[in-house]
């Protein structure tokens, strides 16, 4: 097989790898993000309210985020590949497990293992990424996933409302599933955790994937500097501006379609015609944000090779990405039609996805031979801010403000995520002289 290759010119594994991981993002998305547009049908069928939905998430989150390390460890220990596959198949019988809710606990413990599960994506994504790609590719890759992700929550939107209604929450639930035990069968028969494993790659691909960077991450028996990791103070930055910009994302996957359904439709009185055009609608932010993540990645990437300061590449395309989105959302504080809205959230949304793969480009620059813990913390710790924002919207619409407590909020905290930005530290990696 190797002899048909030619050697003249390189391979591009690297990229089939990257579009698995693309595929395997977006069905994680869509099972993730299903029940932000069935919210009603949901309470409706277990006799609650809005609240225990919005707990069912903060379960998901918080799972999600204890298990970022740990993941990262196991895959790092027993390799991406063997990994990725068993938990993909995991989160995906989890998601059809959601569907047999019959009562309030069981969505909780449901969403729970799907948190649990779904925690091991980007630690094994950054694993491979790393592993396949130069740091000149990284931003853009990060990129494309962050669209991807995107992706996904935008898909199921527009899913939901056409399926919603002739399905039924419970077996759209399980229709979600299908696609993800089918897509990790495929990733385990043909991936590979590295380069020079894969019978496809030939000599020059491999010289295109190592250069300008150090050493790959391996697998097997690892330790770290666990104290020094967690003192760094740019790691503390990175998990903090994470914090709030995953919290602010929240919103918009997980709450943008009820708050249509609740304040600019509600004068809608078909409900089924309701709630379709809220998910169709929600959708909307998220393919921008698709757009503004593989722009920010490109812009990241092109500034990073010109001046070759990753403050400038990182950092700088954050703070301007951060300052504009906070503009970007006031009007929606003074109009109140239904689509004038859904512009300046999809505005707002195309710019601060800017923002997305610089952290995670950022966490694999830092990182080093600690990018599983760097980037397992952060992405825990953005996953607190994912749980504390489901979890209190509901809770904040209550207040006499009702839902503009909740858009004060939401605004708010990507202004707090800009000064972390700000004063960040991209220079050097993270207790890199204790590893």
């Amino acid at each position: 097989m190797d002899a048909a290759i030619p050697q003249n010119r390189a391979t591009n594994v690297r990229y089939y790898v990257l579009a698995v991981l693309c595929i395997i993002t977006v069905l994680n998305y869509v099972q993730r993000n299903s029940i932000g547009g069935m919210v009603e049908p949901i309470t409706k069928s277990l006799a609650t309210d809005d609240s225990s939905v919005g707990d069912a998430a903060f379960f998901f989150f918080v799972a999600y985020a204890l298990f970022q390390i740990p993941t990262g460890w196991f895959a790092h220990w027993w390799g991406a590949r063997r990994a990725l596959t068993l938990f993909t198949v995991g989160w995906s019988l989890a998601t059809a497990a959601i569907g047999l809710s019959f009562a309030v606990w069981m969505l909780l413990a449901a969403r729970a293992l799907q948190g649990a599960l779904q925690a091991a994506i980007f630690p094994c994504a950054t694993l491979i990424m790393a592993a396949w790609l130069p740091p000149s590719r990284r931003a853009f890759a990060s990129a494309l996933l962050n669209s991807c992700m995107l992706t996904g929550g935008a898909m199921v939107n527009n899913l939901n409302g056409w399926l919603l209604a002739p399905f039924g929450w419970r077996t759209l639930l399980f229709t979600y599933a299908l696609p993800g035990v089918a897509a990790a069968l495929f990733f385990y028969l043909w991936f590979r955790n590295r380069p020079d494993e894969h019978s496809a790659v030939n000599l020059e691909e491999r010289e295109i994937i190592q250069a300008g960077r150090s050493p790959e991450p391996h697998t097997g028996k690892v330790s770290y500097p666990w104290l020094a990791i967690l003192l760094s103070m740019p790691l503390w930055l990175i998990c903090t501006q994470q914090f709030f910009r995953a919290g602010a994302n929240r919103f918009n996957d997980q709450w943008l379609p009820r708050y249509l359904t609740t304040n600019p439709l509600k004068e809608i009185e078909n409900e089924d015609e309701r709630k379709a055009k809220a998910n169709h609608y929600a959708a909307i932010p998220q393919y921008a944000g698709v757009v503004g993540g593989l722009i920010g990645g490109l812009i990241s990437d092109y500034v990073l090779r010109r001046t070759g300061s990753r403050r400038a590449a990182r950092n700088g395309v954050a703070v301007v990405s951060l300052s504009f989105t906070v503009l970007s959302y006031v009007p929606i504080f003074f109009v109140q039609d239904a689509v004038t809205q859904v512009f300046f959230f999809s505005v707002g949304y195309f710019i601060s996805a800017f923002s997305s793969p610089c952290a995670y480009a950022l966490s694999m620059d830092v990182g080093g031979k600690n990018l599983p813990i760097v980037f397992g913390a952060m992405n825990m710790i953005g996953n607190f801010g994912a749980a504390a924002m489901s979890a209190m919207v509901p809770r904040f619409n209550n207040w006499s403000g009702g839902w503009t407590v909740s858009l004060i909020v939401f605004v708010a905290i990507h202004g707090v995520a800009m000064v972390c930005w700000m004063v960040l530290d991209p220079r050097k990696q993270i207790a890199a002289d204790r590893s």
